[in-house]
């Protein structure tokens, strides 16, 4: 089982769709977003994009909440407000959140297969005994100038990075 990762969108819906272009092409069924969704309205273009499950966890510029919250309810999405969220998809212990933190001791606990984090706006991938800790980077495109994501493929815990320049994805006037 594969579930692709995404995180810091900022409202790039051309980031946005690129992605899920490729999501969909690799008939990936699961999302995890880890924050800075941004407006409200993202969750419905999301689910206009994309037929499968998604979990996304708040980031620190999310601003309204409660209709954040509403809207990927409403396209049966889970929204998680917490600063960590802890997930068990395919057998595998999995922590979630935005800004990165106590990385080094979750990962040492043993209790857990997969760390994911956002915030940085860029690619990390490392591994601490036997967990894996990824940032894909992001979807918005302008700090590092490239749009990204990654997939982890639960079994085997490998990740495949996917990256494209923002000229090729432009961002989308609002």
């Amino acid at each position: 089982m594969k579930v692709a990762v995404i995180s810091d969108s900022h409202d790039n819906l051309k980031g946005l769709r690129w992605a899920f272009n490729r999501i969909n092409a690799m008939g990936i069924d699961k999302v995890i977003h880890l924050g800075d969704i941004i407006s409200p309205f993202v969750p419905l273009r999301i689910r206009e994009y994309y037929p499968g499950d998604m979990w996304a966890i708040k980031g620190n510029n999310d601003g309204d909440i409660r209709r954040l919250s509403r809207n990927f309810e409403s396209v049966g999405f889970h929204f998680l407000t917490e600063e960590k969220a802890f997930l068990s998809i395919g057998e595998r212990g999995i922590v979630i959140m935005h800004e990165p933190s106590l990385l080094e001791e979750l990962a040492s606990s043993g209790d857990f297969n997969l760390i994911l984090y956002g915030h940085l706006h860029e690619y990390s991938l490392r591994k601490v005994r036997e967990c894996v800790i990824l940032n894909p980077g992001e979807l918005y495109g302008y700090i590092s100038g490239t749009v990204s994501f990654a997939v982890v493929d639960l079994e085997s815990m490998e990740v495949e990075f996917h990256k494209a320049e923002v000229s090729e994805v432009e961002r989308v006037a609002l």
